[in-house]
C-alpha cells in the first residue's frame, strides 16, 4: 500500500497533478529538510545507521492531527532520516535550566580523568543553596569524579556541577563554562550561551531546541552517558564509604515509557519545565530526538510528542 502512495506521489511531482485526496499520508515524503539530506553516515554515530542508504520513511499522515501541548517550544527529529518531524518556535532562544548539564557532562569527559578523586568543598554547596539549587553532598567528602557525574545526571544534583568547576579550575586550569561554550561554538550552536555549569541562571544563559539537537547528536560519542541518563536508581558511595548517596532518577517517564534510550530534565521557576529525551524509532534502526523548552507538564508533553510521532508518521 505504501509503495502505491510513492507511484502516487511522483507522478504529482512529475506532472503537477494532484493525485491524492486534500488529506494526503505523504505529503512531505519526497520533500528534503531545509538544510538538505544528510547522510546518516557522516554522523558521529555510526551505530544509529538505519537498514538502507536511502528511505523516503518516516512519511507524515496528515489524517493524525497535531498533538496538544503545554510548551512555548518543541522539536521532534528523526536521526536516521534527518528530518524534523515536529517543531514548534524551534529556534526561540530560551533558558533552559538543567539540560545544561547534558553540555557539562560532555565539557568535564573531555577534559578531565574520570578516575579522579574529588574533595567536596563548602563553597560548592553553598553556592547551590544560594543559587537555590538546594545540595545532596557534604563539605570534605570525596568522590570519584565517574560517580560525582551520575549524580550530576541521575539527581541533577547542582553542587556536583559546582564542584566540577571548582576542581577543573584548581587541577587543570580550566574554565568549564568556557569549555562548554568552546564545545557550543564548535557543534555550530550559534545561539546558545553559558554562564556556569549548573543550569540555574535563567537571566543569562539560553538556548534553542535546534541547538539542543545538535549536542544531544554529539553527546551520542559517549554512549555511557546514556547508560546513567537511562538510570532510574543508584547509590553513590564516597570514596571510603562512610557516605552514601540513595538517588533517584528525575526523570518520570522512565518505566512509563519502554523505549527510552536516556533523557535529562530541567525546571526553574523562570524558564518552566524542560526535557531532552531519547527515544528508539518506532520500527528500524534509528533514534528520535525530542526537546520540550517552557512547559507546564513537560513529562506529559514529551510523552505526548513521543506517541504522537509514532501515529502521526508510516514508519516503514
Amino acid at each position: 500500500m505504501v509503495s502505491k502512495f510513492l507511484l502516487v506521489s511522483i507522478l504529482d511531482v512529475l506532472l503537477g497533478i494532484n493525485f491524492l485526496s486534500p488529506v494526503s499520508l505523504i505529503y512531505d515524503a519526497l520533500e528534503e529538510s531545509p538544510s538538505g539530506y544528510s547522510d546518516p553516515r557522516a554522523q558521529s554515530t555510526p551505530y544509529l545507521l538505519p537498514d538502507s542508504e536511502t528511505s523516503y520513511f518516516p512519511i507524515r499522515n496528515w489524517e493524525v492531527s497535531d498533538p496538544d501541548l503545554t510548551l512555548r517550544s518543541a522539536i521532534v527529529y528523526d536521526i536516521a532520516s534527518d528530518k524534523i518531524l515536529f517543531g514548534l518556535d524551534p529556534d526561540s532562544k530560551m533558558p533552559i535550566a538543567s539540560l545544561t548539564k547534558l553540555m557539562t557532562a560532555v565539557a568535564v569527559i573531555e577534559n578531565m580523568d574520570l578516575e579522579d578523586a574529588i574533595m567536596i568543598k563548602n563553597s560548592a554547596i553553598e553556592r547551590s543553596k544560594s543559587e537555590g539549587g538546594g545540595s545532596n553532598l557534604y563539605a570534605g567528602e570525596k568522590i570519584k569524579a565517574a560517580d560525582l557525574l551520575k549524580l550530576m545526571l541521575i539527581k541533577s544534583s547542582n553542587d556536583a556541577a559546582y564542584a566540577f568547576e571548582e576542581y577543573l579550575a584548581e587541577n587543570y586550569g580550566v574554565n568549564l563554562t568556557e569549555k562548554m561554550n568552546e564545545k557550543a561554538a564548535a557543534l555550530e550552536m550559534a545561539d546558545t550561551f553559558f554562564t556556569e555549569p549548573a543550569g540555574l541562571d535563567d537571566l543569562k544563559s539560553f538556548s534553542t531546541g535546534n541547538d539542543l539537537v545538535k549536542l544531544v547528536k554529539y553527546s551520542f560519542k559517549y554512549g555511557n552517558l546514556y547508560e546513567i541518563l537511562k538510570t532510574q536508581e543508584a547509590e553513590i558511595a564516597s570514596i571510603d564509604g562512610r557516605l552514601k548517596h540513595q538517588i533517584f532518577n528525575t526523570n518520570e517517564l522512565l518505566g512509563r515509557l519502554f523505549n527510552i534510550i536516556g533523557g535529562k530534565t530541567g525546571f526553574t521557576e523562570l524558564s518552566g519545565g524542560s526535557m531532552i529525551l531519547v527515544t528508539q524509532a518506532p520500527k528500524g534502526e534509528s533514534r528520535i530526538i525530542t526537546i520540550v523548552l517552557g512547559s507546564s507538564d513537560r513529562f506529559g508533553d514529551a510523552e505526548n510528542l513521543v506517541k504522537w510521532a509514532g501515529k502521526a508518521y508510516l514508519w516503514k
